[in-house]
């Protein structure tokens, strides 16, 4: 049986390879943000673990 988080990492990987082959095909671009529109859209900030979440 497979768990959570190996399904998890599992759709993640299968994702990253998806995008790799269309960078490849160039139907896909990666660029870097501009000056603008990092001022426009900031980086969120990071949520706080949740205490107990753990088991």
């Amino acid at each position: 049986m497979i768990t959570q988080a190996e399904r998890a990492a599992e759709k993640r990987r299968v994702k990253l390879e998806e995008i790799e082959r269309q960078v490849k095909e160039g139907s896909l671009t990666i660029r870097k943000l501009t000056a603008k529109e990092r001022k426009r859209f900031p980086p969120r900030p990071r949520k706080a673990p949740a205490k107990g979440a753990r088991r």
